[in-house]
């Protein structure tokens, strides 16, 4: 049966179908800078799973924009079934401006995957989708601002069906004022590791250049068909202090990442959002003193740091387990497409 995307919002039981219908929602802003990419692939279980090279990449998308209102990547079984019949699931990743007089990011991801067992060989699915999109702010005033460090929240929205071991949901969000890694590489955060960080962690730490709030949260969920579930998670100043004095004319970023994993059958869900907030005590300050003074910023003078980027065979470790999803991103000029 060729896996559409109707059939992929029933099997879900999600409000995917609505995502893929309606578009982006209307948004207050454009975002400074996005990146969205979907991988569908395959791993022989006992044989390559887990192996150097051992994942078979039979699609994957990606787009990066800047001054965008909306950017999504997807992978659906049309786009690899001249590689193979079997159904291997499908994968989808969005990023707009929220509504908010800040336009925070609103992220979703989606993974749906695949296993098939022919003449004893079992092969399944490794399936992942991954937001990430930094909203930044310049002081336009002629007077220093006092932005709250502790101010910026998330909550993932989320369903799963299928077992925990098969499944990954993943979400970061910081605050920063320079120094954002490649997307190229932080999009990779399923790479292997070793004890708690096995499956990968951040690339970006409070340690490195221009960090000033970060905070992180991921589950391997337990699937409960039709069952929202939710994690949150918030920024927390690495500083020492809960404040940070933006001079005129100086920018602070925020950035969020979300992503999802799926292998073998089951899904996935967290079209239903990744939505970055003010936290309650602080939205009559965000609203009415520094939102006012604040313009959307101009990344193009960002740092931009590299490292290596993991091989597509090290997002197969989901047996080692997964850390927690996270990334500083890169700003470019241009829409790229990889």
């Amino acid at each position: 049966m060729k896996m559409t995307r109707e059939i992929a919002a029933l099997l879900a039981g999600s409000a995917f179908a609505l995502v893929l219908a309606a578009g982006p929602a209307a948004a207050d802003d454009e975002m400074t800078w996005s990146y969205a990419t979907a991988h569908v692939g395959t791993c022989t279980v006992g044989q390559t799973c887990g192996q150097p090279g051992g994942v078979r990449t039979l699609g994957r998308e990606s787009f990066t924009a800047t001054n965008s209102d909306y950017n999504n990547a997807s992978v659906y079984q049309d786009d690899y079934q001249h590689l193979t019949s079997s159904n291997y699931g499908l994968a989808f990743a969005s990023a707009q401006a929220g509504e908010g007089v800040l336009g925070l990011p609103v992220l979703k991801a989606y993974a749906l995957g695949g296993f098939t067992n022919v003449a004893g060989v079992a092969t399944t699915s490794v399936d992942f989708a991954a937001a990430h999109a930094i909203q930044g702010y310049t002081n336009t005033s002629e007077a220093a601002l006092v932005i709250p460090l502790n101010a910026f929240q998330g909550l993932v929205d989320y369903i799963s069906v299928g077992g925990a071991i098969g499944g990954r949901v993943g979400a970061t969000l910081a605050v920063t004022t320079s120094a954002i890694l490649d997307p190229t590489v932080s999009s990779q955060y399923f790479s292997p590791g070793i004890g708690s960080s096995a499956g990968g962690q951040w690339t970006g730490s409070c340690g490195s250049t221009g960090a000033l709030a970060m905070g992180s949260a991921s589950v391997s969920p337990v699937g409960v068909p039709n069952t929202k579930q939710y994690l949150g998670l918030s920024a927390t100043s690495c500083t020492g202090s809960d404040t940070y004095l933006l001079a005129p004319g100086q920018s602070f970023y925020v950035w969020a990442t979300l992503g999802v994993l799926r292998s073998g059958f089951g899904v996935t869900d967290a079209s239903n959002t990744f939505n970055v907030t003010i936290a309650p005590e602080y939205q009559a300050l965000v609203e009415t003193e520094l939102a006012p003074s604040l313009a959307l910023a101009d990344g193009g003078n960002l740092a931009i740091v590299t490292g290596v980027v993991p091989e597509p065979s090290t997002w197969a470790l989901m047996i080692a387990g997964f850390g927690s999803a996270g990334a500083m991103l890169r700003r470019q000029r241009r829409v790229l497409h990889s």
